[in-house]
């Protein structure tokens, strides 16, 4: 292997791949998509956050999932929406991610293509530059667990990768 360098390490953020999110289908546990393109968590438009299958043609709207509660008293029921950002399931609806596969008791996983490829140029290469950023301990770089940045752990991660890009493709 060539010694490799990847740059975008400490500049990109996991939320920067929620918007195009492959999931397995609640229906068929095919491959379905959660469509997030026009999502911000500052401004929700629940209609704007679908869930829909090829497969089978099942479809959804966030706005259709039914709300939690958020806070409670005795005076006050707050009900909203827990979106859950980086872990095994999607942010939205908390279906399994389709690019997910277990090494050794950990849990790898991607939310689409963009973001596999992203963490391939990162675990490969040899050389992992800040280009003189401060410390951003949001970014992707900063954010993935030892087991994943392991020297040790490479050759799998990647076997792995390439894995969930056959899977991706075959379906």
């Amino acid at each position: 292997m060539t010694e490799l360098r990847f740059k975008d390490s400490y500049q990109t953020l996991t939320y920067d791949f929620i918007k195009d999110i492959l999931v397995v289908c609640p229906k068929c546990e095919q491959k379905a998509i959660v469509k997030a393109s026009e999502f911000s968590f500052g401004k929700t438009d629940e209609n704007n956050v679908r869930l829909v299958c090829s497969s089978c043609g099942h479809s959804k709207i966030l706005s259709e999932k039914p709300s939690s509660v958020v806070y409670a008293s005795n005076e006050k029921i707050i009900r909203g929406r827990h979106y859950f950002v980086g872990g095994g399931i999607d942010p939205f609806f908390h279906l399994p991610l389709w690019l997910s596969e277990n090494l050794n008791g950990n849990l790898f996983w991607a939310y689409n293509i963009e973001h596999i490829e992203f963490l391939e140029n990162h675990i490969q290469a040899k050389l992992r530059e800040r280009n003189g950023i401060e410390y951003r301990n949001k970014s992707i770089g900063s954010r993935l667990p030892k087991w994943m940045t392991s020297k040790k752990n490479r050759e799998l991660i990647l076997k792995t990768i390439e894995k969930l890009k056959q899977k991706n493709q075959n379906v």
